[in-house]
């Protein structure tokens, strides 16, 4: 089955269905959940947030903050990211959160995001094993086929 990605309207509930979504899920089920709440709303209320459906099922989540250069490269030297009343920068959509049931779902989530922010770098972290922490950096120059 093709997912289909679209956003939510920014409402109580299009937060409950990307927690409940979320808490099944590692990293994000082990993350305190204060952090994690508070993320995906200010994500969900600036309309920074997809999510990929099956059917009626939900098969994935995308979310991400749109910072400066200046906020992105503090971001990623110190590991802190700007506070959440940061007003969004132009330059950089900093990847917080994507998660998916399947390859396809990832795949139409992130396809989606970069068509929503051609022009812009995207940026964020990876975990390797080990907990090696490394920083991708890519330009957004054309929105994907």
């Amino acid at each position: 089955m093709t997912p289909i990605i679209r956003a939510l309207d920014p409402t109580y509930a299009s937060l409950g269905i990307a927690l409940h979504f979320l808490a099944r899920r590692e990293p994000f089920a082990s993350f305190r959940l204060g952090d994690v709440v508070h993320t995906v709303d200010v994500q969900i209320r600036r309309r920074h947030a997809l999510f990929a459906f099956e059917g009626e099922r939900v098969a994935g989540y995308l979310g991400w903050a749109l910072y400066s250069h200046a906020d992105a490269r503090r971001f990623a030297e110190t590991g802190r990211p700007p506070p959440p009343d940061t007003p969004d920068g132009e330059d950089v959509a900093w990847l917080l959160m994507a998660a998916a049931t399947s390859t396809e779902a990832l795949k139409g989530l992130l396809r989606e995001g970069r068509a929503r922010n051609v022009g812009r770098r995207v940026m964020g972290v990876r975990y390797k094993p080990g907990g090696k922490r490394v920083i991708f950096d890519q330009r957004i120059t054309e929105k994907p086929a």
